[in-house]
């Protein structure tokens, strides 16, 4: 292959990457966005894993309402292959740090071999980066639906990005007393 050609089908493979990505999140986005009154209003959980389908489509599999502090989401469409998986983080509580996702949110992709999407009660959402090992804020507060009770700044500052030691480093006490922390 010439490299002028070469040249034009790398930038083609990142083109056609960019856009998967993106239409990957704008699926995540829309689900999220749909699930954070059902959630905040039954204070739980709502999960579920993102695919593709034999024909190249994004599915998704039926969403699962979990428990105030985990989900388990359903399969997906016979056929489909697992690229995602996304959940909420329930109503807000300031006894549970749950503006990040935790350390089991992101460590449960890994060991799956997928990303994953965490919509939060102060309407965050994040993107886990399964091969990395790693967590980033795709938008901020407000950018997805937001539990009317949320408080801003309750567990402190929040980084742009964490990685699964960052998250676990949230977990662990200061120099004084700890609220009551509840594992998601």
């Amino acid at each position: 292959m010439r490299p002028a050609a070469a040249l034009a089908a790398l930038l083609m493979t990142a083109h056609a990457a960019t856009a998967q990505d993106a239409a990957l999140v704008n699926f995540a986005r829309a689900a999220l966005a749909d699930l954070q009154a059902r959630s905040f209003g039954d204070n739980r959980e709502y999960c579920g894993r993102i695919g593709i389908d034999g024909e190249g489509r994004l599915v998704a599999s039926r969403t699962r309402k979990g428990r105030r502090d985990g989900c388990t989401p359903r399969q997906l469409p016979r056929g489909a292959r697992a690229l995602a998986s996304f959940h909420t983080h329930a109503a807000f509580d300031p006894a549970a740090d749950s503006e990040v996702p935790s350390p089991q949110d992101l460590d449960s992709d890994m060991a799956e071999g997928i990303d994953g999407f965490v919509a939060t009660p102060g309407g965050r959402l994040w993107f886990n980066d399964g091969a990395r090992g790693e967590t980033r804020l795709i938008c901020g507060p407000f950018c997805l639906p937001a539990d009317p009770a949320y408080r801003e700044g309750v567990w402190g500052p929040i980084a742009p990005g964490y990685t699964l030691d960052g998250l676990a480093a949230r977990l662990l006490p200061d120099d004084g007393p700890v609220p009551a922390r509840r594992d998601r």
